[in-house]
């Protein structure tokens, strides 16, 4: 039954090693989840990096760029920046090929949870259409577009009406006049078409019956357009906040100058012809889950959590068997059951082992000091996570080498010891 015996431990060591492996996954998989999680978290409000960039409000008489060309640098889909005065509404404004392009995109092109602030794919960049609908997150934090709901409370409502969407043609000014709750399905908010002007009796009476807040509902909007604002409502997964308010074009006498009532920051930085961003911070560096786990294998190699003792002990084992042995081979022990040229060839082989072992060992502390220097060299830990960049294939090169020099240093491949001796039942060192 000895060929059970040998079964049973090889599928006991696979067994060993898939969870080892599984368990790993789950391990990176959480690891890289409270990543995204603290990244959304972390740019879901707007930043002073990224505020510095934010167009200037030009007046009726100023000439010249407005800087919306700086802005679309970092990201040529930007059609505007909308501000709600008084509330954590205050991004920019992207729109994509569809309506999901941004949905779980920012404005750099980052996969992120929060998202963009983005401009239905169904109207016109230039916010030319009659009816514009503009689409945000609800985070619980406020960012985004989470403080929409608090516009369901009446006195939040009465007192933060008033912002500003700034455009490259110019500034409009926005007042609300109705917070509804809606689903996503309800074609009279969602549909956008050509004839919405046409349609607006029908969307006005929507609007008086389902507005949790709301104050004088327009007739018509002759001068402007409508803007809806649209988020979503933890309390049901297809419920929707939307704010509805009249846009027109900024007016200094009636709405302020416009300069003095955005939320800007002071700064001569100048813009590169290409700006690379990450998060909400004006700058390169990132680092790559894949080099961490390449480090992470370069670790594990030297020191194995699981067969730490095993591949150490091998040594002491082997020096042991070496020493008993050339007592037999000096006739210092009679029990003999192999001859002396047997004896004399495993104790070479063993004695070979220990050095290749020691040199495999150096090997392996030197890829794993590479490793780490590359890695902690090249890769920012606080900035954002990528899964590889263009340091992963020599971290992956560094890992792959830590394994052959293990797989040919660290394996013994000579007679086994306990062949040498009748009874002998030790361990041996590391054989395959």
């Amino acid at each position: 039954m000895k060929w059970l015996d040998q079964f049973a431990k090889v599928a006991n060591d696979a067994l060993m090693v898939l969870i080892a492996l599984v368990a790993g996954v789950m391990l990176m998989s959480g690891l890289y989840v409270l990543n995204d999680i603290f990244y959304a978290n972390r740019t879901a409000f707007i930043s002073y990096d990224l505020l510095q960039y934010r167009p200037k409000a030009q007046e009726k008489d100023d000439t010249g760029d407005n800087g919306f060309e700086d802005l679309q640098k970092i990201n040529p889909d930007t059609v505007g920046w909308i501000e709600m005065i008084g509330t954590n509404i205050n991004y920019p404004v992207v729109q994509g090929n569809d309506n999901l392009e941004y949905i779980n995109k920012d404005i750099f092109g980052y996969s992120t949870a929060s998202g963009s602030i983005y401009l239905a794919a169904e109207n016109n960049l230039d916010f030319s259409d009659w009816y514009n609908l503009i689409y945000g997150h609800h985070m619980n934090s406020g960012a985004m577009f989470g403080d929409i709901e608090k516009y369901l409370d009446p006195e939040f409502f009465r007192s933060h009406t008033e912002g500003i969407i700034q455009t490259k043609n110019g500034n409009y000014s926005i007042h609300v006049f109705a917070c509804v709750r809606t689903n996503a399905y309800e074609e009279t908010v969602y549909q956008l078409e050509t004839d919405a002007q046409e349609r607006y009796p029908e969307l006005k009476k929507y609007m008086e019956e389902h507005a949790v807040n709301h104050t004088e509902i327009p007739d018509d909007v002759s001068d402007g357009f409508i803007l809806g604002m649209s988020t979503c409502s933890d309390a049901v997964t297809d419920a929707r906040i939307v704010l509805f308010a009249k846009v027109t074009p900024w007016d200094n006498s009636k709405d302020g100058i416009a300069s003095q009532r955005i939320t800007t920051v002071d700064t001569d930085a100048s813009v590169t012809e290409q700006l690379h961003a990450v998060g909400h911070e004006m700058r390169e560096e990132s680092w790559a889950f894949l080099n961490l786990m390449c480090l992470v294998c370069a670790l594990l190699t030297l020191l194995p959590l699981w067969a730490s003792k095993k591949k150490f002990g091998q040594f002491s084992y082997s020096r042991k068997m070496c020493h008993r042995l050339e007592k037999q081979i000096r006739g210092e022990q009679n029990d003999e059951k192999q001859d002396e040229d047997d004896r004399q060839k495993t104790v070479r082989d063993l004695r070979s082992f220990i050095k290749k072992g020691h040199i495999g060992i150096w090997l392996e502390i030197g890829m794993l000091i590479v490793s780490a220097a590359v890695f902690f060299i090249t890769e920012d830990v606080t900035g954002r996570m990528v899964i590889r960049d263009r340091w992963t294939w020599l971290m992956i090169l560094i890992a792959a080498a830590a394994l052959i020099v293990d797989f040919i240093f660290l394996r013994y491949r000579g007679k086994l010891p306990e062949e040498t001796e009748t009874g002998e039942e030790d361990q041996n060192p590391g054989a395959e």
